[in-house]
């Protein structure tokens, strides 16, 4: 079998956040990210390094969230655009002790928009917290024992961790389990109503078959549909938040495996966690990494900067190409 391969071609450092969660390329030189650490809604420049675009940028989004008074993180993890709406999704998991955050059970959508000449970000609807709730009643996902392990911690073997977000080419977007990983197999999950759930136009979410992918024993970090080349790339890695990754692409057929992408050249510590394509690009691939474990000062873990302006509070991406044959 041809192997497919890539190798990095540029590095970029974005300043002031380390945790890059989740992202959407918003046009050909901007993506916006959510860092996993604040409920606030960057913009960067994808072409060079730098801060955040200044005014559209840095206003955080706690009145989205009815459920969460205290403004407490919710846990951003995936997102995607559909059309003119940017939907995201938190991990639906507790935190690292085991406690219960019913504040980090968050579907929710917003869009651009430009008021008396500014851009600032619209939220569409409502924040829909049920869906934890509407996994748990559909028969066909009773295999998986979601209930379990919504009790676990989310890095703990069996978990409950979601980190993926993807659109199909059916108009219908795909959410993606780091956590659990049933008999060693990756799990994806259909959701067909993602606007009417958050126009409140249908009062629970409605899912498709569950998809299970075969990724070596790694779970979904994240996903994305490639439209150009009608496939998808997912990013796999490890459900206990080791540095174990590798980058797949698959067909979108549940019974064809993704196969495996080989990426030479990435900097030491790159810990993908979000890949973007962007158009008129159409044979390079943008990956963002999750650097706030990365110790900065003296020990001092980067997402523990407590100095949003610090130097050393950043978060890297490359571009990747695909090496000739």
């Amino acid at each position: 079998m041809k192997r497919i391969r890539f190798s990095v071609d540029k590095e970029l450092i974005h300043q002031g956040i380390c945790d890059a969660s989740a992202a959407i390329a918003l046009d050909e030189r901007h993506f916006v990210v959510a860092n996993d650490e604040d409920n606030i809604l960057k913009v960067y420049r994808s072409d060079e390094s730098g801060g955040p675009i200044p005014g559209i940028s840095g206003k955080d989004i706690n009145d989205y969230f009815d459920n969460n008074p205290k403004k407490r993180e919710v846990d951003i993890e995936g997102a995607v655009q559909l059309g003119e709406i940017l939907y995201w999704i938190t991990s639906h998991g507790r935190n690292k002790d085991g406690e219960s955050k019913p504040e980090r059970h968050q579907f929710f959508a917003n869009k651009l928009v430009t008021d008396d000449g500014e851009k600032r970000f619209k939220q569409v609807g409502h924040a829909y917290t049920q869906l934890f709730e509407d996994l748990l009643k559909d028969e066909r996902l009773k295999p998986y024992q979601l209930e379990a392990a919504e009790k676990l911690p989310p890095k703990a073997k069996g978990g409950l961790n979601i980190e993926g977000l993807a659109v199909t080419p059916h108009h219908e977007l795909l959410i993606g389990f780091r956590n659990p990983i049933p008999g060693g197999k990756a799990l994806l999950l259909p959701l067909t109503n993602p606007q009417a759930l958050l126009e409140k136009k249908q009062a629970h979410a409605i899912f498709g078959a569950p998809i299970e992918l075969d990724l070596n024993g790694l779970g979904i970090r994240s996903i994305e549909y490639w439209a150009e080349k009608k496939r998808f790339i997912l990013i796999a890695g490890a459900y206990d938040g080791s540095d174990q990754f590798s980058l797949y692409q698959w067909s979108g057929q549940e019974k064809e495996n993704p196969e495996r992408i080989e990426v030479t050249g990435l900097p030491d510590h790159f810990r993908p966690e979000s890949v973007l394509f962007y158009p008129h690009r159409d044979n390079r691939l943008h990956l963002l990494s999750d650097d706030g474990s990365i110790e900065r000062i003296e020990g001092t873990p980067c997402k523990d900067i407590e100095d949003k302006d610090h130097p050393q509070k950043y978060f890297r991406s490359v571009w990747i190409s695909p090496d000739e044959a």
